[in-house]
């Protein structure tokens, strides 16, 4: 009796327990659907941000959206005739609310999760900054902090927003593309997301730089269809140096020269080409440097100084692609010795023109800074409160180490 009792008693507890899992899975059941789904077809899809001042002066900022029309970026048969892309603007004194003014001008959801360009015109960048632009972005979860982030330069953002492009249809993708490519074949910009910004933001260990983009061309005839009709479009934007900023305000763009050095100290090199002029200034040669890594270190005070250096190595390796000097032959070590050693000024030269151009503006975009930190940190602590002041002092020392491993096919010049 008492077992069956127990036996009862068990199996009661095991239903009430099957009961409440029950329960609770008919509760759990109105969760599992898609309770913020959004249709595709009621969304305006945002690929690109364009940031300028208000001209009339009532509002902070005037903003600029680039929305993809499916219906027209489609390629194929299947794709429609019209603009690829709309731009909408409005005025307010925060992105979001120039964003939700937008909402009296569109049939559908500005949406945001695919934004893959951020615009702001150097007039808006030098007078109210980059910092309170990242906020919106940095803070919505629905919105990626791997947007890159360019400056218009000489130009309105939202004009460079209006410029239809040939390669690529959808214009955002074709300028966001070019620094990628530009990175790997020039290296005179690199790229810089909003997350590198958000990092920086109310640092003193290392500001900011972003790549500037400019339009060659008249930007007005910009928009118009007989633009990608054309062999020789009239209106194109072209990248042109890294612009730099103290404390999130742009303060001015440092020099193709200066700006591939910044590059080469911040290991941004993927691939570029040096051109050296012949030794009797008959026709040039040019190297390509294939790989590239460049390691910064903090040395610890030495001597005389109670300051700590700065030491930059960079690692080359490079191949000759093309000889128009006569009498250039490149048949023993000696000459490929010499060809090093070229190389070697060259980059050296580039990359301390960028540390004198930025020591001269007082503004540590390199990280030198931040490596200190990093190395010496109890250097360091005495020295951030007056880093400003110490950055301009700081000694540094460039190494660069070339490798040539590849001449072409030929030795000799075809002049010869």
């Amino acid at each position: 009796m008492k077992k069956r009792f127990a036996l009862q008693l068990k199996f009661g507890s095991l239903a009430v327990r099957l009961a409440l899992v029950a329960l609770l899975a008919s509760a759990l059941l109105p969760l599992a659907g898609c309770w913020d789904i959004r249709y595709l077809d009621k969304l305006g899809v945002v690929i690109a941000l364009g940031v300028d001042d208000d001209p009339s002066g009532k509002f902070r900022y005037e903003l600029t959206v680039q929305v993809v029309l499916p219906q027209n970026a489609t390629t194929g048969d299947g794709g429609g005739d019209g603009s690829p892309v709309m731009t909408i603007t409005e005025k307010g004194d925060t992105l979001f609310e120039a964003i939700r003014k937008m909402s009296a001008k569109t049939s559908r959801r500005l949406f945001f999760s695919h934004t893959q360009l951020l615009v702001i015109s150097d007039q808006a960048a030098s007078r109210e900054g980059i910092f309170p632009l990242m906020d919106l972005i940095d803070r919505n979860a629905d919105i990626r902090t791997d947007i890159s982030v360019v400056i218009a330069r000489g130009v309105k953002a939202g004009k460079l927003l209006q410029i239809r492009t040939q390669m690529e249809s959808v214009p955002a993708n074709q300028m966001k593309e070019m620094i990628t490519v530009d990175q790997k074949a020039k290296a005179q910009v690199y790229g810089v997301l909003v997350r590198d910004i958000t990092r920086k933001a109310n640092s003193e260990k290392q500001q900011v730089a972003i790549p500037a983009i400019g339009v060659e061309g008249d930007p007005d005839a910009g928009s118009t269809k007989e633009i990608v009709d054309r062999i020789d479009p009239k209106v194109l934007p072209e990248l042109t140096t890294m612009a730099i900023f103290n404390h999130g305000k742009l303060i001015g763009y440092l020099s193709p020269n200066q700006s591939r050095g910044l590059a080469w100290s911040q290991d941004k090199v993927e691939n570029t080409v040096v051109k050296f002029p012949c030794a009797n200034n008959k026709g040039h040669y040019i190297m390509e440097v294939i790989h590239s890594g460049t390691k910064v270190k903090a040395k610890r005070a030495t001597g005389d100084s109670e300051l700590p250096s700065i030491y930059i190595q960079v690692r080359l390796d490079a191949s000759v692609h093309e000889i128009t000097c006569p009498e250039l032959s490149i048949h023993d070590e000696h000459t490929l010795k010499t060809l090093e050693e070229g190389l070697d000024a060259a980059v050296e030269a580039e990359i301390q023109s960028a540390v004198e151009a930025l020591k001269g503006r007082n503004v540590d975009v390199m990280g030198w800074g931040e490596q200190i930190y990093r190395d010496q940190p109890a250097a360091w602590r005495k020295l951030k409160t007056n880093w400003k002041s110490v950055f301009p002092r700081i000694e540094y020392e460039i190494e660069c180490i070339s490798h040539v491993d590849s001449m072409g096919a030929r030795t000799d010049a075809v002049a010869n």
